[in-house]
């Protein structure tokens, strides 16, 4: 949940104010000794950060159950928290020695302000008056080290909000007291009243040096409206000669040839023009009336925040601030506006439909899967043509992938598995970026991930660059056509993997994902139990899933969500389902992340797939595993204790899918309701 800017302060009854801490929001997951902290834009700081992961922790193995916490990861100096400037050592480390000495030099707490899942209640509908109270007795009197509770309460804002000026606060934070939890949604429930001018900024170029200067001269900065990169100025103050050095490496790697914004801009010195995928922090005097920042200085760098989501702040209770904000406005004037929804209006008109499966169709895939064949037996490369001049050219379609059949699973036996289930499995990658393990000799031969795109791959491949979880920018594969299906086999990658999210909106998931993993010694049956007892939980929270064979040896759950549902609520739900199930079988089901720690009888029901970045294997994929088996989608009624996943294989489920169809794509067009997830937090 996200504070709207105000403009004044509340003096109505019914408001609690808080200080606005300086540092990196995360929601906290907590299971026995599984601890998570994820911010906004899906990155797991807990490995950056292991002192506020002990304290979690510590918590955790204190309460006996599990939780989530809402809070900010801030600095220290002494006992009172610094700004975010003090976290800036900390935020790129990954060496365990490197951390390990900023955990003495730079120490950090967790200051949690709100309770969101406590063990099997989740708190979302009740009003913050209640998860306040309940979340000060979780944390209770004496928290762990790395773990603190945030100030919070009633009274007159205007008195901490002088405070906040008198002792160099960011702000502070007016929330309603009657206000639910709303995952992901800004609100005016909550407001954020800034006492100085100081947001995130995008750098899009920088600036050659001067005289003695080394690096760089300025970043160049602006935020996005619509698609639009608007410069609103430059900066090179604030910079520390190491913070220079660093931020000259991070720039170069992504420069490129023409200025990413969206009017021309003028330098002093030669400008570098770069990808705008860096955030960073900058505080400044105010706003000029020709919208550009009077004396920026940068503060550091914000991997915490998806560029895509710097626009401009509107103007809080900064000093003079509502003056000068109004003469910007008479002299900006409102078209940018107009001309982002009409660019969004254009987009949405000239969306293609999805794939169908006309006779058309399958005549060419025939006529496909006939080249594949031949290209086989004679030994040669087979040559497809996909219409609207997409020409793909296949190799080595008789390397044997899978041994143990008699002449074994072949390459070109996988390739025409995916052009025969084309209709079905299309739709599931369309518009997702796809993860690529690849293994270019077989499932007996080494493997490896790759992560970006190769170099100028063939027309009708779609490559995107995008940021992962850990905030890299990385071309890859978007699912969608069968020229990127069949590109993706040639580079050797068996199974289809793709996101969550898609690629415009990777804020937003589509669904929770359940993956029930079993242990060394749980056999199948008892995961056919364990997704029973979940389907049991889900018809007593008003929800529908649909399940598939994962198509090695567990079972994947997905509960489709209401359009623009968060990542992070998406997390949310899939963590209430899981741990109501571990709880009410802990002989059977756990969801302790740490394998040493888990029942080898067990099977793990995995909620922390859904996080940016993460994928499990679609429908209707191939995976590597012994017998080439497929990841099939199934009805619920097909959960009996004869069930295998070894029965789904490439060779056997032509017949199944001719049979039953697309299940799958019906199943997830079928979303839970807004009101349904809603209730969940009543019961």
């Amino acid at each position: 949940m996200l504070a709207s800017i105000g403009t004044s302060i509340p003096t109505e009854a019914g408001w609690t104010f808080e200080p606005k801490y300086d540092g990196v929001r995360v929601l906290a997951f907590a299971s026995g000794s599984s601890v998570r902290l994820i911010t906004r834009n899906g990155k797991d700081k807990s490995h950056q950060f292991p002192e506020v992961a002990a304290g979690v922790r510590a918590l955790a193995l204190r309460r006996k159950r599990p939780f989530v916490l809402d809070g900010e990861i801030v600095a220290f100096a002494g006992d009172a928290p610094a700004r975010f400037q003090a976290l800036q050592s900390r935020m790129h480390l990954q060496g365990a020695t490197d951390i390990a000495g900023q955990v003495t030099a730079t120490p950090s707490a967790l200051i949690a302000f709100d309770l969101l899942v406590d063990g099997d209640s989740v708190l979302l509908d009740q009003p913050w008056s209640v998860r306040r109270k309940r979340l000060e007795r979780f944390i209770g009197a004496r928290p762990p080290t790395g773990l603190r509770l945030g100030d919070s309460g009633p009274g007159d804002g205007e008195k901490l909000l002088a405070r906040a000026r008198r002792d160099d606060w960011e702000g502070i934070i007016a929330k309603r007291v009657d206000s639910i939890y709303q995952p992901g949604a800004r609100s005016r429930d909550w407001i954020k009243l800034k006492v100085e001018f100081r947001q995130e900024f995008v750098v899009g170029g920088y600036t050659e040096p001067r005289n003695t200067r080394e690096h760089l001269g300025a970043i160049l900065l602006g935020y996005f409206d619509g698609d639009d990169l608007v410069y609103v100025g430059h900066t090179g103050g604030g910079f520390s000669r190491e913070s220079l050095a660093a931020m000259a490496k991070r720039l170069e790697r992504l420069e490129r040839k023409s200025s990413p914004f969206s009017a021309p801009v003028r330098t002093n010195e030669k400008a570098h023009w770069v990808r705008p995928e860096v955030v960073v922090e900058v505080k400044f005097n105010e706003w000029t009336a020709d919208s550009r920042l009077r004396q920026p200085i940068f503060l550091g760098v914000r991997d915490d925040k998806n560029p895509r989501d710097v626009t401009r702040e509107a103007t809080s209770v900064q000093r003079g601030g509502a003056a000068r904000a109004a003469a910007t406005r008479r002299r900006a004037g409102g078209a940018a506006s107009v001309k982002s929804r009409s660019a969004v209006a254009k987009k949405s008109a000239t969306r293609r439909a999805p794939k169908g499966t006309s006779a058309a169709t399958s005549a060419a895939d025939a006529r496909l899967e006939a080249e594949l064949i031949a290209a086989e037996h004679e030994g040669r490369d087979a040559h497809l043509t996909l219409g609207r001049g997409v020409a793909l050219t296949l190799s080595s379609l008789d390397k044997i992938w899978f041994p143990g059949r008699a002449g074994g699973y072949t390459k070109g036996d996988v390739l025409r598995h995916y052009v025969r289930v084309e209709p079905f499995i299309l739709p599931v990658m369309e518009d997702r970026p796809l993860v690529l393990k690849r293994f270019p000799d077989g499932i007996t031969g080494e493997t490896f991930y790759q992560q970006k795109a190769p170099t100028n791959p063939p027309s009708g491949v779609r490559v995107e660059t995008l940021e992962d979880a850990d905030g890299d920018r990385v071309d890859r594969l978007v699912g969608g056509s069968l020229a990127t299906l069949l590109y993706q086999v040639q580079l050797g990658t068996i199974s289809v993997d793709p996101w969550h999210a898609r690629v415009k909106n990777l804020g937003f998931a589509d669904y929770s994902v359940i993956d029930l993993d079993p242990g060394p010694r749980a056999k199948f049956e008892r995961v056919v139990e364990v997704a029973t007892w979940v389907k049991e939980e889900l018809d007593r929270l008003g929800l529908h899933g649909a399940i598939k064979t994962s198509g090695s040896t567990g079972l994947h759950i997905f509960l489709p969500l209401p359009p623009r549902t968060s990542n992070e609520a998406a997390l949310l739900i899939a963590q209430l389902v899981a741990t109501r199930v571990a709880a009410a079988h802990p002989s059977e089901a756990t969801v302790e992340r740490a394998v040493s720690a888990r029942g080898k009888a067990t099977v793990y029901v995995d909620y922390l797939q859904n996080v940016l970045g993460k994928s499990v294997a679609a429908a209707y994929a191939v995976r590597a595993r012994p017998g080439a088996t497929v990841s099939t989608p199934l009805e619920w009624n097909e959960l009996t204790p004869k069930l295998d996943p070894r029965d789904f294989t490439i060779e056997s489920v032509g017949e199944r899918f001719a049979r039953v169809g697309d299940i799958w794509s019906p199943a997830l067009a079928n979303r839970n309701t807004s009101a349904a997830l809603k209730a969940l937090t009543k019961r």
